[in-house]
């Protein structure tokens, strides 16, 4: 019996280690307008009212996963799908982009 507890408290110290280690995988959607645009990123201002707004007024997101059409530009609303993970930088940072795309020209 004692081998048997023994056994069953491993595995279960082991199982929280590994559920507490994994990568998030989370999908988090939110809109933001452009406020600057270069080859690998924009800088983005979250709409009012979105949580992101309360980590930064700016961040800034790569430009990886984004839809074909229409290009983005300066001011237009983006939807942009993301892990759910901002940097605490000035400006802040998203590195895992999933989608984005234009909703507002």
């Amino acid at each position: 019996m004692k081998r048997f507890l023994c056994m069953l408290l491993t595995l279960a110290v082991l199982f929280s280690l590994t559920a507490c280690g994994g990568e998030t995988t989370d999908r988090v959607t939110f809109r933001a307008t452009i406020l600057e645009a270069d080859e690998s990123s924009f800088l983005v201002e979250p709409v009012a009212g979105s949580a992101e707004r309360n980590s930064s007024d700016r961040i800034v997101v790569p430009m990886t996963e984004m839809a074909a059409s229409p290009e983005p530009e300066v001011g237009d609303t983006l939807e942009i799908v993301y892990n759910g993970d901002i940097a605490e930088s000035d400006p802040a940072q998203i590195n895992t982009v999933y989608s984005i795309r234009v909703v507002e020209e």
